[in-house]
């Protein structure tokens, strides 16, 4: 009580210094019973924050320590071998791709002028086939029509339209004869 009186009136704060005093002691007092009562706890306690230090020390300073592996003057030498490497093989490359490119502009040209003599040469060819199927079939109607009763009437009117097909296919045949596709004929006519 007397202390609580000398806090009171000490208007310096002399004395209050000295009851705080007082009351740190009681409570070291109080930590130091806690740790030995607990001597085993307190000891793995502090094993456990010295390696723990240490550990983050060491990771620290093999970082800091370790430098950065700088690339090697063979390795900067293979792979500007590489690049040059690769240069030429683009650049032939490119000069493959113009060749196959006027190559296959020409080739183009002269499909188109051959085509068209090609396609001549197929349609006069389907034409001759045409003429031999519409003569086949007309043969085979006529050996038809003598075993049918009323076959000679059924064989006129449609032998007469056969005849005609016949003729107008010989008609575009001799019409594909006459044009001209000659490969000659057609670059010069392709030339201002």
């Amino acid at each position: 009580m007397m202390e609580r009186r000398m806090g009171q009136s000490n208007k310096l704060g002399f004395l209050e210094i000295e009851a705080k005093e007082v009351e740190s002691d009681r409570h070291q007092v109080g930590l130091s019973q806690f740790v030995n009562s607990n001597k085993v706890f307190c000891f793995s306690l502090f094993l456990f924050l010295c390696f723990l230090i240490s550990t983050l020390v060491s990771v620290a300073v093999s970082l800091i320590v370790v430098p950065t592996p700088t690339p090697s003057t063979h390795a900067i030498m293979q792979l500007s071998n590489s690049i040059n490497e690769i240069k030429i093989e683009q650049t032939q490359l490119l000069n493959n791709f113009h060749t196959f490119k006027a190559e296959h502009t020409s080739f183009e040209q002269r499909l188109s002028h051959s085509s068209a003599s090609v396609l001549k040469n197929i349609l006069m060819e389907q034409e001759l086939n045409f003429q031999s199927f519409l003569h086949t079939l007309k043969a085979g109607m006529l050996d038809l029509s003598t075993e049918l009763p009323n076959g000679a009437d059924w064989y006129e009117n449609y032998g007469h339209q056969i005849t005609q097909a016949q003729q107008h296919s010989i008609k575009r045949h001799s019409l594909l004869n006459m044009v001209k596709t000659d490969d000659a004929a057609m670059v010069g006519s392709d030339s201002p």
